[in-house]
């Protein structure tokens, strides 16, 4: 008959991994939890080096997919803001251009030159 696997979920590993790290006999730990050492100091290296003790679930891989879907959205709107603000910025200069065409908007500003 094959060896039966437990699974720990992260809560339990990282309960574990905090008695051991404040002062915890790891021995007295691995006995009481029925754990073996090695597996218990793997959890401990990861826990310091700020890893994932458990695989995320659901939820967690859900709300991963839609930060990922509303960071894209957020780069799409800021392409088009900075389009919108280049086009903008091209009719304010095209509209701030003297012409050669007399309208009644600008007439003042050739009568003001002829007359100078």
């Amino acid at each position: 008959m094959g060896k039966i696997r437990r699974r720990f979920d992260a809560q339990f590993k990282q309960e574990i991994c905090q008695a051991v790290i404040s002062g915890g006999n790891i021995r007295e730990i691995c006995q009481d939890h029925q754990l073996h050492r090695q597996t218990v100091e793997r959890w401990i290296s990861r826990f310091q080096q700020g890893e994932p003790l458990g695989k995320p679930g659901a939820r967690e891989r859900a709300l991963e997919r839609e930060n990922e879907k509303l960071k894209a959205k957020i780069g799409e709107l800021v392409v088009h803001i900075d389009l919108l603000k280049k086009f903008h910025e091209t009719l304010r200069r095209r509209r701030s251009v003297d012409t050669s065409v007399i309208t009644g908007k600008n007439l003042a500003q050739f009568q003001k030159r002829a007359s100078e």
